[in-house]
């Protein structure tokens, strides 16, 4: 008999974030290149194996550069996430086209939970689920807007998928995301118990440890923002600690 792999030691997929806003990268802080494209290829060298492209202009109602993101999807030689205000049906037909691997539903998208589940039954793997948390609340960062009960509203979620599930749910501590303050174990390990499908972390991540303490939690993703670009640890160490 093969019993199950434990949590402490199942693999864990670790997504380098590429934030673009007017075709550069924002969250370069040391003076490094700003040029998404030379960004993501240095995540690739360290060994990422995914990449998290945002496209903030499109998040914050500013426009999209979709094309110039379609060229960068094409030139990494790995699998990409895109994520950014996709919560209408043109933004997603837009993204799906751009050659990302998996695109990631705004918040948002959780207004209308009959048309998430067409997008599932229809894309399966290629759609993740974002969902953006803080005290308690499923939130819509940037806005302020909160769109429910967080317990209450993944649970509608989840029965309106039923077995029609996402490739993955990209579960945000908006309260953390991007402040270094460490990964809140409670939400996430919270969120794995609540939800069927893989559940990718995002937001807190400030130290090594807090990657160990996330795999016990039983997220299969992880997606590395702000402590790789402020040299927290490596991509390589944070893989090594993984492995």
């Amino acid at each position: 008999m093969t019993l199950p792999e434990s949590p402490a030691r199942r693999p864990v997929q670790l997504l380098p974030a590429v934030d673009v806003a007017g075709r550069r990268a924002t969250q370069v802080v040391d003076g490094s290149s700003d040029d998404p494209l030379e960004v993501a290829q240095r995540w690739i060298d360290e060994g990422a194996e995914w990449i998290h492209v945002v496209d903030l202009d499109r998040a914050y109602r500013r426009g999209s550069d979709l094309g110039y993101l379609a060229e960068l999807i094409a030139a990494v030689p790995v699998p990409v996430q895109l994520s950014g205000g996709l919560d209408t049906a043109a933004a997603v037909d837009d993204a799906l086209a751009s050659g990302a691997r998996r695109v990631n539903l705004a918040v948002t998208a959780l207004r209308d939970l009959p048309w998430v589940l067409d997008l599932v039954r229809e894309h399966g793997p290629q759609i993740a689920i974002g969902v953006d948390l803080a005290d308690g609340q499923v939130v819509a960062r940037g806005s302020g807007e909160h769109l429910g009960e967080a317990e209450p509203l993944l649970d509608l979620l989840t029965q309106v998928l039923g077995d029609d599930q996402p490739g993955a749910y990209v579960v945000a501590d908006a309260s953390r995301d991007g402040l270094l303050r460490g990964a809140d174990t409670a939400l996430f390990s919270s969120a794995v118990a609540r939800l069927p499908a893989p559940v990718i972390a995002s937001g807190g991540v400030a130290t090594r440890s807090d990657l160990v303490a996330l795999r016990g939690c039983g997220v299969q993703g992880i997606v590395l923002g702000a402590a790789l670009y402020h040299h927290a640890f490596t991509l390589a160490q944070a893989r090594e600690d993984l492995r």
